[in-house]
């Protein structure tokens, strides 16, 4: 399963031992460019269901597989920037392409959280509280889309923001995980067995206070990480520091982590599941994450940084920044996967916030050599 044979990122954890799903208490190490901030762990008698119970119920027994509704996606070619001088990127970082995606479809938009579906096909999460899958060919959108609404626990749609409002995504055991803002928790989807059938099995409620400050209702776990363990990263800043969950069987704990650059200090906004770099035996990993922040005099401001372990220890790197002139938008999703030739490709998603003012765009960037 994949909590079994994934290794969480090093820079997040003291330390950890696997029982079971999450057996572990986990604290984050401080980055070696700028410290982390450790707040007390809080100790909770809770016990977090298995992965079979996960499935089981969100798609309890009897229940028949429904296939998401069918939709278009139109997309238009996107650059970087409108002109190539405007469109530089550090060595080793390279455009792979861009889009921007309209559809007829009213409830198409607000997208957040993305994953690479096994079938090449990208999987988003909605602030309407729906799944949106994006049709891929030849490493770009072919045109359809699928929509399936949430639904929860007790198999009716989540309605309106409070139970809906859907942030980061996170694929892992074959289950969809799923944070949410307002009423802070994740949820478990099950779409392989079910589709739009599958129920939000519920996996664990988030702090909507930390530090004695009160989380605001849409500053909560924005991103998503799994590895051996489950990492929900809050848009909201303490102090300058960017929250990270992590649970356990015993409770939870949080460190503040603070950006890999001075300047790169936008609120955090996605995260990746863990990637395995090198030979099994004695590989190292790497999480990449997302960081915005906007001002309405600039606009959106992007940065990408990678935190990285292997035998002798923990880093993290800032890799890019995107600002106007480029071609920005509100991104809040970022995933990555591993082309064949050994390549990250990241795919970042933004939120149009269903504003004739906003796009929802989708880049795509490589990461050659030592850029990863």
């Amino acid at each position: 399963m994949f909590w079994q044979t994934m290794r969480p990122p090093m820079h997040f954890l003291r330390t950890s031992v696997l029982t079971g799903l999450l057996g572990a208490l986990i604290s984050c190490a401080a980055p070696q460019d700028h410290g982390s901030a450790s707040l007390p762990a809080t100790q909770q008698s809770h016990t977090l269901p298995s992965s079979i119970e996960l499935h089981r119920q969100s798609c309890p027994a009897g229940t028949t597989y429904a296939s998401p509704n069918k939709f278009t996606i139109r997309s238009e070619p996107v650059p970087l920037a409108n002109r190539p001088s405007q469109a530089a990127l550090p060595p080793g970082v390279r455009f792979a392409g861009g889009w921007s995606l309209t559809s007829p479809h009213a409830e198409f938009g607000g997208l957040s959280g993305i994953e690479i579906l096994p079938d090449g096909r990208l999987l988003t999460v909605s602030d309407v509280g729906a799944f949106i899958w994006i049709g891929m060919a030849n490493g770009a959108p072919d045109g359809t889309g699928e929509i399936s609404y949430m639904k929860g626990p007790n198999g009716q749609i989540l309605r309106g923001k409070r139970d809906g409002d859907s942030e980061g995504l996170a694929l892992a055991d074959g289950l969809a995980f799923v944070s949410f803002e307002r009423r802070h928790r994740v949820a478990a989807f099950d779409l392989e067995t079910c589709g739009a059938s599958a129920r939000a099995a519920p996996f664990t409620e988030l702090p909507s206070e930390l530090s004695g400050i009160r989380i605001k209702e849409n500053s909560g776990a924005e991103a998503l990480s799994a590895g051996k363990v489950m990492i929900a990263g809050y848009e909201q800043l303490i102090d300058g520091y960017s929250p990270l969950v992590s649970v356990s069987k015993g409770g939870s704990s949080t460190e503040l982590l603070a950006p890999a650059k001075r300047d790169y200090n936008g609120p955090l906004v996605g995260m990746t599941n863990t990637i395995m770099l090198g030979d099994a035996a004695t590989a190292g990993s790497v999480v990449y994450s997302l960081r915005r922040s906007y001002n309405p005099v600039f606009g959106n401001r992007l940065t990408v940084e990678a935190a990285y372990e292997d035998a002798g220890g923990a880093s993290r790197r800032a890799l890019f920044e995107l600002k106007p002139p480029m071609n920005v938008d509100n991104f809040e999703g970022i995933s990555a996967e591993t082309l064949n030739d050994g390549t990250h490709r990241l795919w970042l998603v933004s939120d149009n916030n269903f504003s004739d003012q906003q796009r929802t765009l989708l880049f795509a960037f490589d990461l050659i050599g030592e850029a990863h």
